[in-house]
């Protein structure tokens, strides 16, 4: 499991996105994603779906449920929200948990 995480100068939190990856089957996951209030619509979850997928070509993408939002959102990236599927080596992955949080800066403006 990984993690970005984007947050506001004042270190507030503000977008999200968690997923799994697995390169033996090629299976790739979305296990959450979500972006609050003011930076909704600002190409935060475009930019973290692209630095999850990157260096993935050619992986079958699933997601878990998602809100509303997010399954509106999806179709765009050509894997629409369906069924969580996982392979044995993404399940032993999860009992670790998600890596290290990496920095993603926010867009010119």
């Amino acid at each position: 499991m990984q993690e970005v995480r984007a947050k506001a100068p004042d270190e507030y939190d503000f977008a999200r996105l968690v997923w799994q990856a697995c390169a033996l089957c090629r299976l790739g996951m979305i296990v959450k994603i979500r972006v609050t209030g003011p930076w909704q619509r600002h190409g935060y979850n475009s930019r973290m779906v692209r630095f999850a997928l990157r260096g993935r070509d050619g992986y079958a993408w699933t997601t878990t449920p998602q809100s509303e939002d997010a399954q509106a959102f999806f179709p765009a990236f050509a894997f629409p929200p369906r069924d969580a599927h996982h392979c044995e080596h993404m399940r032993a992955a999860r009992s670790r948990g998600p890596e290290r949080a990496r920095p993603l800066d926010p867009p010119p403006r």
